[in-house]
């Protein structure tokens, strides 16, 4: 994985990470509003994996949050 790219899904995480943190939720709460799973939601976080398309409307979902509002980084 090039720079940018990893620099990209680390901002992304810190993202999520900020929402998850404000709305005081867990990782298992968030996973119940949505179809992620509680650990690949943490490695979203931790910028580990690269979410599809899919995955962001999904995790927004369990955020309570509009999609792009985990793409304002």
């Amino acid at each position: 994985m090039n720079d940018v790219a990893a620099n990209t899904l680390k901002r992304f995480g810190e993202t999520v990470g900020k929402i998850k943190k404000n709305k005081k939720l867990s990782y298992r709460k968030i996973a119940a509003n949505c179809n992620i799973e509680h650990s690949d939601i943490k490695r979203y976080v931790d910028g580990k994996i690269n979410p599809t398309l899919l995955s962001i409307i999904d995790l927004a979902k369990g955020l309570s949050v509009h999609p792009k509002d985990l793409l304002d980084f």
